[in-house]
């Protein structure tokens, strides 16, 4: 909806209340969404701030007592009398609107006789003086107390609904726009030719470099584009309202003066025309404003924020207000280091002392040097993101690439050789972001630390990055089972082969248990000794490699910085940094020996950075074994960690049981299990990585979940459609519908049409969305004409793709490991096809949806010039082509 923001509650009912108000209110409406400890109605607050007084604005939902909901009116009437007595005490400007259902206007009406004699001892008045119902009787009411001037009081039958729609206005001086001081550079005015110039010129200083690079670029910066201070006003914004624009609107005022002053038809035709006229120029120029915002758009957030600001739902990053601004910064800053502090106090306490394994191999002492080209090649892949502690933005830096290159080179050069991180490159800026958009503002630990580090930092860690996974790959010190992080690798891969194990556990009649651990801070909390002691011993990272890893994390700061407000600087003591290019790398080298604790429990595993998840399969009748193994084995877990300096959460891990229903239910007297001393109570259904597995492995909540979610989306777009273009509609739904529906879609292989024929009608609707097309349109016209896969396709192009890629050694080994060539065992003339073995299935539901039966399954019936692609671009293209003609030309 246009220039309008909803906010829509559901905490009990089965009805809904809304709220909808201008954008231009939003800094002076705040609508809180705590729920209520009220059990007989729904109830949204919302507070109007204007000029120097505030007024609170109560919506309430009544549903009629019934058998079902086992509400009753005395209870209504106790917490409805405690509701008004809580807002009369504080003396506040009140209105309570709503649907109470009860008939204010009956005389005989006790229940509703008890409110009006109360509604006066509290100087609150009820307004509504006629029926709200088709009925009769007044059910909605109007409740005003304090200083609130109510007017135009209309009760009217708009025939949308049995109870009638209630209007009244109240005096509130309009908010004028918002003023606020902006401080900025005018990069547009900036001369480059001129600027590139001073950058040639420059003369650093090679004792030190970092330093001098930075105040003489930040120098150069301000001659061309110094900062400038104003005060700006928040105005709506239209871009599309063009100087021809402004032109066409005075030639229809014009036409319209002329009309009006004359009443001639012919005056009347031409103002009509220039009125289309316009009319037609601010849609078109709208459409194409906003289609080339999304067509140019390079991220999925970045289109999240269009999309939101089309809808008018666009928020303000929220901040506490229960602190002064000015103090605000420091009191994050002491929050966060307060919370590693006291994690890591208690882990200290803690006995023992972690081992380290001995390397054997060659040694990573020294790094190599890089070249200017390889400088470039990391800074054009990098994406143009900016830092406030950056001399200049990245898009001016890479408009002086040229320049800048050699200089860049020697600073990356003059650290690898010397072992020395120039402190610089160690601080970094931290901003709070709420994690949910329902939580309270005021509670600090309801607030995620964003850490921003320097660009140049980041092109440094890239390049050490690279020198370091030449040396793990050499040396095979890669954790296979570590999905994080790797090329190759992703939380599909990890899932798959999760899920593979799990499939063909209950094929073979046995019942699994399913472990997620769940860690507090874990990037945070690691030990720096511990580390380096790892590099060294376990990796065999030694000399002035080890000395500048030994740099790169010990001296760090970092400091919280909140509308241009810094606060103090923070020594961070342990972790590693976040928001940097090799902190969650040398995590995942710091977690690696947890595998070999877990290899002693004969328990199946897997990792995704912090995500550690076990899984041990066993007969119905050892199930008690099952459960014990994966207690100790949980045991061992959080003993290595404690001594590692990290903190497991016994009560958020979750476990689950999976396997054939049948199966689960000889299991029914085991319900929990020991971690420490917390109890754990089984789950039927978890969320793992992103997607949603219940007991019986049968994706139900996984689609309902998708189902809902691609909807909503569907709905957001529909509401925008007829400002997008084409192309357009097409980006949005590709980043908001098809993306979900094609993440994880392998594990969806083999289930049944039934469920699989809802996914494919959120594509059917999401065709004809793009397409304008009406609901009964035949859809298969326009997935042809969108070139758009169905569902059962995508998930067949997704395994296929990673089939080939596991032939080819460029997917995890944990997947080729999975797959075994057909040698047949005479020699014939399909020796040589490229056949996959497939293995015999028990159950359809369980063996049949497994990697190691669909990949061969399906490669095997792929034709062989397909299979034979000599590489991964043409074998994609050539079995989207294979599909589409088996799908769309039967």
């Amino acid at each position: 909806m246009p220039n309008r923001n909803l906010v829509i509650i559901n905490f009990k009912c089965p009805s809904y209340l809304a709220v909808l108000y201008r954008t231009s209110l939003r800094d002076c409406v705040d609508i809180s969404l705590e729920r209520f400890d009220f059990l007989s109605f729904e109830l949204c607050k919302t507070k109007i701030r204007h000029c120097n007084q505030d007024l609170t604005f109560l919506c309430v939902y009544r549903p009629p007592p019934n058998k079902k909901n086992k509400l009753s009116t005395p209870q209504f009437l106790a917490e409805f009398t405690e509701l008004l007595d809580e807002y009369a005490n504080l003396h506040c400007n009140l209105v309570v609107v709503g649907d109470i259902n009860l008939h204010y206007d009956s005389q005989s009406d006790l229940n509703a006789n008890t409110l009006k004699t109360l509604l006066p001892t509290l100087n609150l008045s009820q307004l509504v003086d006629r029926p709200t119902h088709r009925r009769g009787h007044t059910l909605d009411w109007v409740v005003v107390g304090g200083d609130v001037g109510v007017s135009d009081l209309i009760v009217q039958d708009m025939l949308i609904s049995d109870h009638f729609v209630i209007s009244f206005s109240f005096d509130l001086q309009k908010p004028g726009p918002a003023r606020r001081v902006v401080t900025s550079r005018n990069m547009k005015r900036i001369d480059m030719a001129a600027l590139k110039d001073d950058v040639r010129a420059l003369q650093l200083d090679r004792h030190d470099l970092v330093s001098s690079y930075n105040s003489d670029l930040r120098r150069i910066l301000d001659k061309h584009a110094p900062l400038t201070t104003r005060t700006v006003t928040d105005r709506p914004s239209a871009p599309w309202l063009t100087p021809e624009v402004s032109t066409a609107k005075q030639d229809r005022r014009r036409a319209e003066r002329e009309w009006r002053k004359s009443a001639l038809t012919v005056h009347r035709q031409i103002f009509t025309f220039h009125r289309e006229a316009v009319k037609e120029m601010v849609d078109k120029n709208r459409h194409q404003f906003i289609s080339q915002k999304i067509e140019n758009s390079t991220s999925s957030k970045e289109l999240f924020l269009i999309t939101g600001q089309l809808l008018g739902k666009v928020q303000n990053k929220k901040l506490p207000n229960s602190v002064p601004l000015d103090d605000l910064p420091d009191k994050f800053g002491d929050f966060f280091a307060e919370k590693i502090e006291k994690i890591r106090v208690e882990l200290d306490a803690a006995p023992g002392h972690p081992e380290h394994a001995p390397f054997h191999g060659a040694h990573l002492t020294d790094f190599s040097p890089v070249t200017k080209e390889q400088v470039k090649k990391i800074i054009e892949k990098a994406p143009p993101k900016s830092c406030i502690l950056d001399p200049i933005p990245s898009e001016l830096l890479n408009e002086c690439l040229e320049e800048l290159l050699p200089v860049i080179t020697d600073i990356i050069n003059q650290s690898l050789t010397s072992g020395q991180v120039p402190p610089s490159f160690k601080h970094a800026v931290v901003t709070p972001f709420l994690k949910k958009a329902n939580l309270d503002i005021n509670t600090f630990k309801n607030y995620r630390p964003v850490s921003n580090l320097p660009f140049v930092s980041k092109v440094l860690e890239k390049v050490v990055l690279a020198q370091l996974s030449e040396h793990l790959a050499k040396t095979g010190m890669v954790e296979p089972l570590q999905s994080a992080y790797r090329a190759d690798h992703s939380t599909e891969t990890a899932l798959l082969k999760v899920a593979n194990d799990l499939l063909t556990a209950c094929d073979s009649g046995s019942v699994s248990l399913l472990a997620l651990l769940d860690l507090s801070a874990a990037f945070d909390t690691l030990d720096h000794d511990i580390l380096l002691a790892r590099l060294n011993t376990t990796f065999g990272i030694t000399g002035t490699a080890l000395g500048w890893f030994c740099s790169y994390l010990t001296g760090r700061t970092q400091a919280v910085v909140i509308q241009n407000k810094h606060s103090e600087d923070t020594i961070l003591k342990y972790g590693v940094p976040q928001g940097s290019v090799l902190g969650p790398v040398l995590f995942t080298m710091y977690m690696q020996p947890l595998s070999k604790v877990i290899k002693h429990h004969n328990v199946l595993y897997h990792m995704f950075a912090d995500d550690t998840q076990l899984q041990k399969s066993a007969h119905t009748k050892q199930f008690t074994e099952l459960v014990q193994s994966i207690e100790s084995c949980s045991d061992s877990i959080k003993q290595w960690m404690t001594v590692n300096k990290l903190k497991m959460n016994d009560d958020k891990t979750e476990i689950m049981p999976v396997g054939k229903q049948s199966k689960l239910k000889l299991l029914s007297e085991t319900s929990s299990l020991t971690l420490s001393d917390t109890t754990v109570t089984f789950s039927t259904k978890v969320k793992n990585l992103g997607v949603h597995l219940d007991s019986n492995l049968s994706m139900d909540a996984h689609i309902n979940s998708l189902c809902r979610t691609a909807f909503l989306e569907m709905r957001r777009i529909s509401q925008i459609r007829h400002l997008l273009s084409l192309d357009a509609t097409k980006t949005l739904v590709s980043a908001f519908i098809l993306s979900r529906l094609d993440y994880c879609n392998s594990l969806l292989a083999g289930l049944p049409d039934a469920k699989l024929d809802r996914l494919q009608r959120i594509m059917n609707n999401a065709a004809r969305l793009v397409l304008r097309k009406r609901k009964r349109d035949h859809v298969t016209p326009l997935l042809m004409t969108l070139h758009w896969l169905p569902i059962k396709a995508r998930i067949t192009y997704k395994i296929a793709t990673l089939c080939y890629r596991s032939l080819q050694d460029s997917a995890p080994s944990y997947l080729s490991s999975l797959l075994k060539p057909h040698v047949p065992t005479r020699n014939l003339r399909s020796a040589d096809a490229g056949h996959l073995v497939v293995p015999r299935v028990k159950l359809n539901a369980f063996g049949k949806r497994a990697f190691t039966y669909t990949a061969p399954s399906i490669w095997n019936s792929l034709p062989m010039s397909v299979r034979l692609s000599t590489s991964l671009p043409s074998f994609k293209s050539s079995l989207k082509t294979h599909l589409f003609r088996e799908y769309f030309n039967p």
